[in-house]
């Protein structure tokens, strides 16, 4: 009798088994996965940018105080929020929900039309860490506006931590929103319960350093200024 046979190759692939992906390479975009850290770092020191922005979102811990990056775009912002979020969801197990101006109000409109918008908001409010990518990417409706705020006061008064990027800063903010005393009143509660880093070139950390040196008297508000940004 001629038993069938199988081959080596075969049966060791039989044995891998697919493995689960994790929390973040389920939510993570796979152009974020492949980021390298130091091919990042070279390539913002090849563009003059200063790299303190970068270990500084990368230290950060959760807690009540969020953290809003503000930048302009092409830097790496959104992948470096990315490796942050990895440790967050993969080695701290947070929950987490990501959304964007389109995500949002997409799932809103579907949340109104379902009579779930009660339940999408909770969700909003309720989860570990809320990551707005590229706030102020596009215009948002008064009452999406409104619905936006409501989840940020919310979240700001329950001490749970909100984590945006942004290419904006200032009436920059306010002017993506069609109502603007909306967008600034966003951003009124972002610089209150986040910590600002902004991204910004060498030569504009090393004008901060010698205004600094040649102002005693102002050192110690130029200090306060840089270890507290706003959008």
């Amino acid at each position: 009798v001629v038993e069938p046979s199988i081959c080596a190759a075969c049966v060791a692939k039989a044995e891998v088994q697919p493995r689960d992906k994790t929390a973040w390479e389920r939510l993570c975009p796979k152009l974020y996965q492949k980021t390298d850290i130091g091919r990042l770092e070279n390539g913002l020191r090849e563009l003059g940018y200063d790299l303190c922005w970068l270990r500084e979102v990368l230290a950060w811990q959760y807690g009540s105080q969020g953290l809003v990056i503000s930048g302009p775009t092409g830097v790496g912002k959104s992948r470096v929020m990315w490796l942050l979020l990895q440790r967050l969801l993969d080695r701290e197990h947070r929950s987490a929900v990501l959304l964007n101006a389109v995500g949002f109000r997409t799932r809103l409109q579907l949340a109104g039309r379902d009579g779930t918008t009660e339940e999408f908001v909770r969700r909003l409010v309720r989860t570990d860490l809320l990551y707005w990518d590229d706030l102020g990417q596009m215009h948002l409706t008064g009452s999406a506006s409104e619905m936006l705020l409501h989840v940020v006061e919310e979240r700001s008064n329950s001490e749970m931590p909100i984590l945006a990027t942004t290419q904006y800063s200032g009436e920059g903010i306010d002017a993506q929103f069609e109502r603007k005393e909306m967008g600034k009143a966003i951003r009124r509660r972002l610089n209150e319960f986040c910590r600002v880093v902004v991204v910004r070139s060498v030569a504009d950390q090393t004008e901060l350093s010698i205004v600094a040196a040649n102002s005693v008297a102002r050192h110690e508000e130029i200090g306060r200024a840089s270890c507290r940004e706003r959008v």
